[in-house]
């Protein structure tokens, strides 16, 4: 199939200034591997964003505040843990392959909830084990579309790629497969589509 069409100059994505939020990517690994944290290529990385509109980081931390004498009877605080979870929104799209995994899981429990994400946060890959909680694959008012919402927990410390990552589209559209270059310094994702035009 040929590809003879192109973005138009002034529709790319800024790089620098205001940062918008559609330039990060969320993907879900659909081989329910949540053990290998040492290998990208491994996974089968479905892209999570049609009818998501809404993708919101939050951090939970413990600390641990104690009063030194040196401290004049003020405390010092200490962060002695953290996680990670993106509370995630939008509309149900069936076929979807990203959605149609996680709907798949609303009555998992155990490890048959867990798997790898991987998060790129303006250009910086994150991949992480994580559980995929208070999925609500449908739902709301007769006469409007069906909401969609999952929680994805971050399971232990996060990790980013050695080198420069490629995401190449499979047969089955939404569903990428990962290279990483480490010979290329770890820069924003390059992208192939075999199922749409790519754009120059």
């Amino acid at each position: 199939m040929a590809t003879n069409l192109v973005q138009i100059k002034g529709t790319e994505l800024p790089t620098d200034g205001a940062a918008l939020n559609v330039a990060n990517r969320l993907y879900i690994d659909t081989t329910d591997n949540d053990e290998d944290l040492t290998d990208i290529t491994t996974g089968k990385w479905a892209w999570l964003a049609r009818g998501i509109s809404e993708i919101t980081p939050s951090w939970q931390e413990k600390t641990q505040k104690t009063a030194y004498y040196d401290g004049d009877g003020h405390d010092d605080t200490e962060v002695t843990g953290k996680s990670l979870q993106l509370a995630v929104k939008g509309v149900r799209y069936l076929g979807d392959a990203a959605q149609d995994y996680i709907d798949s899981k609303q009555y998992a429990i155990g490890s048959a909830a867990k798997t790898r994400v991987l998060w790129i946060n303006n250009g910086m890959p994150v991949v992480s084990k994580c559980t995929l909680t208070a999925i609500t694959p449908t739902g709301g008012a007769a006469d409007a579309q069906q909401n969609f919402s999952v929680t994805i927990a971050f399971d232990g410390a996060p990790k980013t790629t050695s080198g420069k990552l490629t995401l190449t589209e499979t047969d089955k559209t939404r569903i990428f497969t990962a290279a990483v270059d480490d010979t290329q310094p770890a820069t924003t994702p390059a992208e192939t589509n075999t199922n749409t035009p790519k754009q120059n």
